[in-house]
Parts: structure tokens; sequence; C-alpha cells
């Protein structure tokens, strides 16, 4: 039977459906019978009368182009139509290859369209019933403002319901109203925790460890923390706003404790990228910036593009056209992952793999193939990288010139100072470098500059491969190899079978993989928070480098090993010494030396930077470091003293939902935030976070902005301009007017017209002045003025192209095109590090290491037999399962040994890794209440909601191999309890008596999939979490929906994907001497940096223990009707089968 659309629907519909689906229960087979039977609509309909109602739908009275601009790297300018002063519909618009630079550049007309799903519905969002719509204060806490800010011990921490913040009312505020309340609170706080008393209420009433002081300075503003959400969703209102806010808090200090400008504290910023989990935490060690990403329209360059846990196809939805123009002009695409995903459908061949990063053992084996057969570029190898510098055998430490030659001098350096930025201190540490010299069969003193063709002039032809002996000046004979030999040994551990082993991969695709990347070019590698919310995503991303810098794959168009985050060499507002100080001016002009001239060159604004970047994820973590009782050296601090926080007592986030999103967020909530006195939120809707705060500020939306914004992106070129079109609806405020008018109150308060000032351009209604001085100190965009943007000189009124001094933006492209150094201490890729916490921890070699949490074997174990990995245990025992323990104990074998380890938590019944990706209909948690977006995000979507159970028109899922759920006992759509670790999660110190926990133990649906293996499930996340409200709404209203008076509405009945999640923070990641990039200038620092070189606040990785809790049928009764329909997997009926074997269609 030939098979057309008529047969199959009847096929389907009249004999497997209509049998197994009762036609009363699913609307959606009643409408397959057309009401009138028409051949072609095309050619003729009888009813016309439908194309004057679809005409008047499309009639507008005006539009006006802004910026969609959620933190999913896109930020698409889009154009909405008006009408009756009402959004009606938002369109892309087609005018993308009409940007050009300052030089003249332009993109592709391929960059079109630009818009996904979110911005179809955004006006849904915008005019939805979940909008915070005045501004909100907490009952409780505005009766502790009332009584006068009374001490806040453990009885009045109960009392003005710190402790239950959840179940508080809020009172409806007036703005003026709010922000005096607001700048009373916090001047207050300043006060209560500054000085001898202040020091005393932190150490012992409030009992923090005396490491939160390091940074503290006795200044009660450290302890006063702001987050400006994802800097690109705003680069005025959120990040400045914000991070400006932060700085200015020196002005307070100076009333506070009544010292200078010398001696004057500012806040904490708190991170962005880091602590969402975007930022790829090993690229900084191999290359020594931030992150390499590229401009989307690069990926069409490469020849074989290499997919590691990273789902371009779902979530890069206006870019993803571009992984298809890899194909369509003859790129090989390699997918590896545990799933078969939407990419590896495309893929010329998929490499499955066990969760949990054991990937990173195939890039060690392709790399131990290439070096083996010799498939390497020894040319790129010698000019670019790290593999001919020697390195001690005994110390471990890379071979230094003034360890050998007497009387040395370092060579003097010209583009590290005079672009790069570094210090003569910075010099000094680094020194020179030795390579043996094949030729001269001596050693050779190398520079950090004696890269590419000035290397090669050195007349120096370096080995790769042997072993040599050197005197020391203080008169040892000392065993040196260079790193490449060193690898040979280190990659003994890596063949393809033992590989295989480990990572369930085939032998022959790891085999297959190593040739092609040696014979095809460009190569490309991209990964995403796939990879890196995992703990060990470090050695991971450094992992991929390492085939790319044996093939001399970096630096040029359609290769490189790139994420998408952050920026390269956050180049977008960077500082240098020829343009100025980039974000710097902006966030940290001195508030004691203003300059209020609007004119003013961005160039020479006069900047200090007060306030103190902090990695949100030690909140995150108890508000405290790691600090581990060893039994080998007692307490022990495995946070270096550049990463330390300082306590929170004043909390301000802008546009991101903190606590909702926050790992382990019912501890955040139950046993963490109850100690913090002030909590803020600006948004535009109302979330959890804000339920669990003390003050909602209401935010407008990009649609409603009064004042210009701006924006760009790490993934396109796109500088962007704009402002609303429509009125605000509701009692809101642009982000930047907020931040402004709340300083000006705290101004008066004070008698202080520097508060008021340090805003001057924002409360006038001019943000602009402080754009133009961001585009005038900042290298991208130096040489543009607002007004010619928004006046359309650069092709689009409000657009122009970043300049980047290439189209498409090419990572490292000055490296190997103008023989640069690397922002490395070397100068060069790096492949071995030798600063002292990677020797300690066993990562001076990238190696792989299990889980911490999320593996069958022993966690945290470092597989290697490496001579020259010799880590430090503390004494730890194996058999300790405490989550510090794991977190620092590191331990070496071989993977004979390995394998035969068991986890113990495996061991419990904890077998199971539920991994969390991204959703396409959501970024972070934002959309996460608009209808349509929920009906689309999951198989349970129901405009109906028929079962009344579900918490709103779409629910959370987890999906599942359905073999696995069959043994479980599980049917498909079955609702079932999620469980991890009992010992910590989902808070600490939880009893099932407790009625918080009842909120905070995970309930969902779950989904057969038979794309993930049988250990392994996944729920997307940071939907919105079940709060106490959510859950009494559930419990009590007619309808069930868990939407409380407020307007939050929960996407779970109960819990949330944060109810399995804890904190864990990577001592990798915390280290004081690796020297590396400033993410946002032309300069160089060892150590931290919040969104550059510190704690990843993830991994979600977690292994969990899957219940049934009810039958997925109506009325809790049977099972989930659609799983009967014979068109579910594990449940195919008899024409199922035949259509998946193909059986439906005949090719003549």
């Amino acid at each position: 039977m030939k098979l057309t659309r008529r047969n199959f629907l009847k096929i389907a519909g009249g004999v497997a459906a209509t049998a197994s689906i009762p036609t009363r229960k699913v609307l959606a087979f009643k409408s397959l019978k057309p009401a009138v039977e028409v051949v072609n609509p095309l050619d003729s309909y009888p009813e016309r009368g439908w194309e004057g109602v679809y005409r008047n739908q499309y009639k507008y009275d005006r539009s006006f182009s802004f910026c969609c601009s959620p933190n999913d790297t896109h930020q698409c300018r889009v154009r909405a139509f008006v009408r009756n002063d009402v959004a009606v519909r938002v369109e892309q618009d087609y005018e993308h290859q009409d940007y050009t630079d300052i030089e003249g550049r332009q993109p592709q007309r391929t960059w079109n369209p630009r818009m996904c799903l979110k911005g179809y519905t955004l006006f849904r969002r915008i005019y939805g019933p979940h909008r915070l719509r005045y501004p909100i204060l907490r009952k409780g806490w505005k009766q502790w403002a009332d009584d006068g800010f009374p001490e806040l011990d453990s009885k009045n921490r109960n009392q003005y319901k710190f402790t239950s913040r959840g179940t508080d009312e809020f009172i409806r505020m007036s703005w003026d109203n709010i922000f005096d309340y607001v700048a009373r609170g916090m001047i207050h706080i300043a006060k209560t925790y500054s000085g001898a008393e202040g020091k005393k209420r932190l150490l012992e009433r409030d009992k923090y460890v005396p490491e939160t002081l390091t940074h503290w300075n006795n200044a009660g503003t450290r302890c006063f923390k702001h987050r400006g959400g994802m800097g690109l969703l705003g680069v005025m209102g959120k990040y400045m706003g914000q991070y400006r806010f932060a700085n200015m808090l020196a002005l307070l200090d100076t009333h506070v404790r009544g010292v200078g400008p010398d001696d004057a504290q500012g806040g904490r910023k708190w991170s962005n990228y880091t602590w969402h989990g975007d930022q790829a935490p090993g690229q900084p060690f191999i290359h020594g910036t931030q992150t390499s990403d590229i401009d989307f329209a690069d990926a069409r360059y490469s020849k074989l593009s290499i997919h590691v846990g990273k789902n371009l196809v779902e979530n890069k939805m206006p870019e993803a056209h571009w992984f298809i123009e890899t194909i369509e002009r003859g790129g090989k695409i390699v997918v590896i992952s545990p799933e078969y995903n939407p990419p590896a459908t495309k893929a010329d061949y998929w490499m499955p793999v066990r969760t949990g990063l054991s990937d990173t053992s195939i890039f060690l084996c392709v790399t131990k193939i290439l070096m083996d057969k010799r498939w390497y570029d020894e040319d790129y190898v010698k000019k670019f990288t790290d593999f001919p510098l020697l390195v001690r055998t005994d110390n471990l430490k890379r071979l230094k010139a003034n360890d050998v030659f007497s009387d040395y001098s370092n060579h003097k350096l010209d583009y590290s100072h005079r672009v790069q930025g570094m210090t003569e201190e910075q010099r000094e540490q680094i020194g020179d470098f030795v390579v043996y010299d094949k030729d001269s069969k001596s050693f050779k003193a190398i520079s950090r500059e004696d890269v590419g063709k000035r290397f090669t002039a050195k007349g120096i032809n370096p080995s790769l491969e042997g072993k040599y002996k050197v005197e020391t000046l203080d008169g040892k004979e000392v065993e040196v190899m260079p790193l490449f030999e060193m690898y040979k040994v280190h990659l003994r551990d890596f063949d393809a079978k033992t590989t295989s082993e480990i990572t369930g991969t085939p032998a022959h695709l790891i085999e297959r993989l190593a040739k092609d990347i040696a014979t095809i070019k460009p190569v490309a590698i991209h990964y995403g928070e796939g990879i890196n919310h995992y703990f060990h995503a470090t050695l991971h991303n450094r992992a991929t480098h390492l085939p790319l810098m044996l093939t001399g794959n970096i630096g040029y168009h359609g290769s490189g090993s790139h994420t998408w985050a952050g920026n390269f060499k956050a180049g977008n507002y960077q500082a240098s010494k020829w343009s100025g100080p980039g974000f710097t001016g902006a966030i940290a002009e001195d508030p004691f030396n203003m300059n209020l001239d609007p004119n003013l060159d961005g160039k020479n604004v006069r900047t200090r930077s007060y306030a103190m970047g902090e990695e949100v994820s030690f909140w995150n973590h108890g508000d405290t470091p790691l600090i581990v009782n060893t039994p080998k050296y007692g307490r022990k601090s495995f946070t270096g003293k550049t990463h330390l926080n300082t306590p929170t007592k004043s909390l301000w986030f802008n546009n991101v939902n903190l606590i909702n999103n926050a790992k382990w967020a019912y501890e955040m909530i139950k046993n963490v935030d109850p100690k913090i006195d002030l909590i803020m939120s600006s948004d535009t809707n109302m979330t959890a976070s804000i339920q669990h705060a003390d003050v909602g500020f209401p935010a407008n939306s990009w649609a409603e902005f009064e004042t210009y914004e701006t924006t760009s992106s790490c993934s396109n070129p796109f500088l962007q301009i704009w402002k609303g079109g429509i009125k605000p609806l509701h009692d809101s405020m642009d982000d930047v007017m907020i931040s402004a008018r709340l300083a000006k109150k705290m101004g008066e308060i004070l008698g202080d017209s520097r508060f008021a000032d340090y805003w001057k351009f924002a409360l006038e209604g001019r943000p602009e002045v402080y754009m133009q001085r961001l585009f005038d100190g900042s290298v991208a965009t130096r040489g543009y003025k607002v007004k010619d943007i928004i006046a359309g000189k650069y092709g689009v009124p409000g657009g122009a192209l970043m300049n980047f001094h290439t189209y498409p933006r090419i990572p490292f492209h000055e490296q190997v095109q103008y023989d640069r150094p690397f922002h490395t201490d070397t100068g060069r890729l790096n492949a071995y590090c030798d600063i002292p916490e990677a020797i300690e921890y066993g990562e001076n070699f990238i190696c792989h290491r299990e889980a911490v949490e999320a593996t069958p074997f022993l966690p945290n174990v470092i597989v290697s037999t490496n001579p020259y990995i010799r880590p430090e245990d503390y004494g730890i025992p194996q058999s300790d399962i405490g989550a510090n323990e794991r977190h620092v104990r590191n331990i070496k074998m071989p993977w004979s040994t390995v394998k035969k380890t068991k986890n113990p938590l495996w061991e419990k019944g904890y077998r199971f890794f539920c991994v969390t990706p991204k959703t396409r209909h959501r970024v972070h948690s934002q959309w996460s209440t608009v209808d349509w977006n929920l009906i689309w995000d999951s198989n349970f979507g129901d405009p109906y909601r028929m079962d009344k159970r579900s918490p709103g028109v779409g629910e959370h899922q987890l999906h599942i191999n359905p073999e696995a759920a069959v043994d479980l006992g599980i049917n498909d759509g079955d609702y079932v309890y999620v469980d991890a670790n009992a010992a910590d999660r989902p808070y600490m110190g939880w009893k099932p008596s407790d009625p918080f926990y009842k909120v905070a133990r995970l309930m969902l649906r779950v989904k057969y999939n038979p794309a993930f293996p049988y250990h392994t499930t996944m729920m997307k996340h940071a939907p919105y979490i079940a709060t106490e409200k959510s859950v009494k709404a559930h419990e009590t209203r007619k309808d069930g929906m868990a939407m409380s008076d407020d307007g939050y509405l929960s996407n779970f009945r109960y819990g949330s994907q944060q109810s399995i999640t804890r904190s864990w923070l990577m001592p990798m990641h915390m280290t004081d001497t690796l020297f590396h990039k400033k993410k946002a200038a032309m300069a160089y620092i060892h150590g931290g940096e919040a969104d550059n070189h510190t704690v990843n606040t993830v991994p979600k990785e977690t292994l969990v223990k899957i219940t049934k809790a009810e039958d997925g049928g109506l009325g809790a009764k049977g099972v989930w009707e659609p799983a009967k329909s014979g068109f579910s997997p594990a449940k195919e009926n008899k024409f199922m089968k035949l259509y998946l074997a193909g059986g439906t269609v005949k090719i003549s």
C-alpha cells in the first residue's frame, strides 16, 4: 500500500488510536477529520471569510525594535507590533546583514532570522499574570524596622520571621517608602557589622569561621553582596547598576566608621557565569584567558566538528543553523554523549559514553594515538605549546633558567608589557624557561615571547623526547624531561582497550576519532553546560585541547576548543592602556573623585575599585569556604586567600532567580539565609527568590525600558542599543533607576550629595552618558558614539558590529598569525600545570578522575600509574564518604584497581545518574510560567489541565530508560519520588515530620525515553521550585494549581530539581597561584577572580533513588492515557513497530 497522509491518519487514528484511547478524553483526535473535504485549499475553498479575520489580526498601529536579551547568549534584536498601545506580536527583523563596524566589515545575510520561541512568547510573559506589579516589603522585616532594628539574636530572627520568610506576608509599598525603609536598613546593617562589636557578632553570635573575615577589614559594608543578573541581560541597568552600587558603598563606610577614602571599603560583587556553571573552568589553565568562544558564523568553517555533551541543535535556537551549514559545506560531525541526543541524529558517528565525564579519557587516548603514530604537527607543537619545555622529575616544577645558568638575567620583554599589561613584578615571578636543543646538544633559555616565528628565529631545535641530567646552581644533579616525553609516560594508562572499558565507548570509534583529528583540518570541539556542570570539568576542558595542540588546530577559522559563556578575553568591554578602563570605568568610578562632565572621554574616567569580587558558591556552601578537618594535617582550608568570602548580611540581586536556581536551594532557605539581615530582588516576575526575600523591586521588561540600554553577546558580533516601545504596565522602573534612586535616598538620610552625584546622569534620565563612557574606554567599542549607533550610522538604528579586527572573530588569531604570546606564564598553550596546588591535588598532568559523587566506583579517584603524579590524600581513608572528605581526597590508582572499587552510595541504592541540561523553552528559570512554553516544555503539557494534580498547564518531568523504569515497577507517566544522599539532601537536618520536608522532597512525573542508557536519568534544570506557598495553594485551591495568591506559579507539586543537588567547592578552582589574564582587562593576575578563575558553582551531578509515588492515570488511578496509545516507547502497537522499522514507506 502506498502511504499517503490521509491513509496514515486513517490507519493511525482510526485503527490504533481509537482502539486504545477513549475519544471523549483525547480532544486532539476530534479534530482529525476536516469540516469540509477539499482536495486543494490553495486552489479554491468554499468559505473565505476567515481571510478577513486573519488580515485583521495582523493589523497594527506602529512597531518598534528592541532586544530580547536573556542569558542564552543570543541577544536578538526583534520587532514588536503595537495596536491600541498593546504589543500584539513580535517578529524577526531581517536586517543583520546591514550591520557594520568602524572599518566597514559586514556579516553574512545568513545571521537572519534571529529569534526563538522565547521571543515569540515574550509578550505573554510581559502581559501575563505572574508579573511583580509594585514594590513589596516583607511584613516581618517592616516590623523589625519599625521597632528600631533590634538585635537579631535567635529569638528575634524567629519573631520577625527571618527563619521562615517563605510563610510571611508582603505589604505593598510606594517607591518613596520602600527606598526609605531599605536605605535605613542598609545603613543600620553596615553599622551593626563594623568594628569590634561587628566582629563579635559575626564570630560569636553568628558562628562564621575566622577565614571569612580575611577581606572584611572591619567594615560592615564588606558584608553587602550584589549580583547584576547576567551582565548581558542589560549592561547598564543590571550589571552596572548593581556593581556600581557596590562600589558606592565605600561612601557609606566613611559615614559608618569615620574613615577616609584610603581605608573605605565597598561591598562584594558576586559572579555571573561561574555561578551558573556556564564557565569552562579549565580554559584559563590552558591559554590563560577566561573563555574561548566564537561567533557562531565561524562554525561553518570547521571540517570536523566534535560536540561533547553539547546539544547545539536544541539549545542554540537562532544559531543552530550554523551547525547545519557545517554539514551542508561538507563538514564531518562527531557527537560524544551518554544519550542519543538531537545532534547525534545528524552526526557522522555517535560515541556513547558512561555518564560523568568518563570521556575525559577519550581525549587522553586520542592524544596517545596521535603521539604513538606521530600524527602531530611538530612545527606547531614546538612553536606554540609547552610540550618542548623541560620539567624537573624531583619537584615536578618546570626547569627555570635561573635554576641552571649562573648570573642569569631574564630576557627583556616587549609585547607582554606594552600590550598585555604585564607588570615588572609579574615578569620576575614568571622567569624564563629551558629547552634542550637537539642541534647544539645543550640547554637553552627561552622567554614567554619566544613563540612562533620569533622562536624559530633563535635557531633552537628543541627536543620533544628523551631524559637529561642537569646540574642546578645549588649543586644538585636533577633529571629533567621534555613535557612531551613525560606525557608519553602519562598516557600509557589510556590505550584504546582500557579507555573503552572506562567509557563504554567502542574502541574502534576512539581510534576513528584520532585518525579524523589527524587527517582533517580545521577541527573544532564544542561543549557547554553538559560538561561544565561537573566537578572535574577542569580536567575535561583541558583534555579537549590536547589533540588540537598536537595537530595545530587552535588560532584559525573553524578550529579551537570552545564553550558558550563569558567572552574570549572578556573582549566586549575590555580595558587596555590605549582605550581606557573598560567595564571598570562604569562600575568602579572613584566615588571620592567623580567627574560630572557629560562629555568626558571614557578613557579619562578616574577609577578605584572599593568593591571586591566574590564567588556566589561560598554562600551556596553555607556562607563558608571549604575547610576540612583532615587526619594528617588537622583543620585545613582548601580555599585560597584570593577567593575567600565574607559573611553575607545584605544581599541584592537583579533579574536573576538566585535562590530558586541555587544548588541545594532548600538548604539555603532552611539553614543559610535566615542569618542574612536583608535580601532584595529586582525582577519583572514573581519568583521563589522573592518569596524568600525581604524586598521585591519590580523592574521594567526589555520592551518597557524608558531609558537606553545596551547589550552584546559571546556568540554573535552584534552591539545593540535600544529603548522600550510600550509604556510600563505596572508600577515598575528601569533597573538603573532603582539603583540610582535608592542611592539618592541613602544620601539624603546621611546628608551627603555624593550619593546622588554618583548616579547623576541616570537620575537625569540619561544613563547613555555612562554608556558612552563605557564604549570610549573599551577595546572593541572605542570610536563608537552612542548617538550615531542610535541614528543608524552603522547600518541599522541601534545596531553595530563589535570591532574585533576579524570577522568572524577568531580566538587566538593574534597568537598564531602574529607570533604573540598566549596569556599563560609560558606564553604557550599549557598542557602542564606546575602550580603548587595542582601538584598537591594530582592534577599537574591532565588526567581522568572519577566523579565526586556520580560514579559507581570510588569517588574522586585519580586513574593513573604515572610516577610524576604524586597527590596528597591528607590521611583520609577510602571508606570515608563525607562530602567534605570526598571534595579533597586525592587517591591515585590504576584502572585495573579502580574498576573493582565500589561507591558506597551506589551500594546503598543510589544507582541512577541524574543529568540536568538546559531546556530550549526557558533560559535558566525565565519563561517558566509562560503558558505556551509550559505546554511545549514537557510531554505533560495540557491547556485543559484534565488532571488537576498538574501544578499548571505543564509540569516538569524526569526522562528514564524504559527498561529501568519497568524494573522499578514504574509506568510511563507515573509520579515518582526522587531522592539523593539522605545525609544532606534535600537539606541538612531534615526530618519526615518537618512540614518543610514535604515542600522540599522532589515528586514529579517520569517519561520513558529510550535515548538514555539504563542508569542515566535526565531532568531539565532551573524550573520554578515548589515553595511553602505554592504547596499550600496546590493542596487548598479547588483547581489544584500550584499558584499562590502573590502570582507565583511552581512547575512542581513538591520539591524541585534542586532537591537532589548540593554545593561542591572544587579545590582546583580556588588556587592563589594560577597566572592568567584578567577577565576584562589587558592585564595579568595570580589567583582568584570572579567569572574567571574561581569555583564553578556546580556540579549538579548527583546519584538518586527513584520510587513510585502515584499512578499516572487521572485521579491517580491506572496508567497515564497517552502511554496506552500504542505510540509511546516500550508500548508500541503493531503499526508503530511497522512504522519504526520503515515498513510503511516504499522507495522505488
